[in-house]
């Protein structure tokens, strides 16, 4: 999936000027688990983002502001696990260096999948509370035959970020039945790309430059962009969100496309 206009670089501080003549610069990274506002957003809406893939089972997810700080999050992919299990650390407290493990204190939360196509996003609280589902809707073998390899649909669900907490149980569920409404809760799916000239199409305003499946973006009930994520290299990738998501749930989001 390609994405319409070129960015010229790749790089943490973009001197491109704002509509009020600042630069992406003067922007300050949000908290990890904090909903932003409109002081942490680029001159497009967003918090910028990107990510590195390090090895097959690593990733590093670093925000796009005047401070430049290399790293912020690491996602271990562990190996040992029977199903996918990605462990994720706060690399602001603990260091690119540190060991990743559970007990250490920076470990922050893990993402799972519960079952085909289904992604649960957990924090490191006792109850181990999900704070964001991910559900991709897998066509079936005889509709890939029939309309070729079709763009992966993704539908999730976060908290609405106005409200202290959420019903417990399973976001996934809640996903599924529809009740995700009366949890304090807001569901979004990926955009329907164009077909244009051969690809499936996108615009990510410059953000991306290469055609990936892995490539997509998340709108809500109205048709806004809450996220995308799209391919920069052969391992860096742009992450870009706005509230609800919270840095952690985007980040989430994007590890999900690295086990489809």
């Amino acid at each position: 999936m390609t994405g319409q206009g070129v960015s010229p670089r790749l790089g943490y501080c973009s001197r491109r000027p704002d509509d009020e003549g600042g630069s992406t610069c003067d922007i300050q990274a949000p908290a990890l688990f904090a909903v932003p506002n409109k002081t942490h957003y680029n001159s497009t809406g967003f918090v910028h983002c990107s990510v590195s893939r390090i090895s097959t089972s690593r990733y590093h997810m670093s925000f796009e502001t005047k401070d430049a700080e290399p790293v912020s999050m690491i996602a271990n992919k562990n190996r040992l696990s029977r199903t996918t299990n990605y462990h994720m650390f706060d690399a602001l407290r603990g260091g690119v260096d540190a060991k990743l493990s559970k007990k250490s204190g920076h470990y922050i939360g893990k993402l799972r999948l519960q079952s085909t196509g289904c992604y649960a996003l957990y924090n490191s609280n006792k109850e181990k509370k999900q704070v964001a589902a991910f559900v991709y809707e897998v066509p079936d073998l005889l509709a890939q035959v029939r309309d070729g390899t079709p763009p992966r649909v993704m539908k999730a669900v976060i908290p609405d970020g106005k409200h202290s907490g959420t019903s417990c149980g399973s976001l996934i569920e809640q996903l599924r039945m529809g009740t995700w409404r009366q949890s304090n809760l807001v569901a979004c799916q990926t955009r329907p790309p164009k077909f244009s000239d051969g690809q499936y199409r996108l615009n990510f305003s410059g953000r991306v430059l290469q055609a990936s499946v892995k490539n997509f973006q998340l709108e809500n009930e109205r048709g806004e962009v809450l996220l995308q994520y799209g391919k920069v290299d052969e391992d860096t990738f742009h992450l870009d969100y706005r509230a609800p998501f919270t840095a952690y749930a985007a980040f989430g989001a994007a590890l999900c496309q690295f086990d489809m």
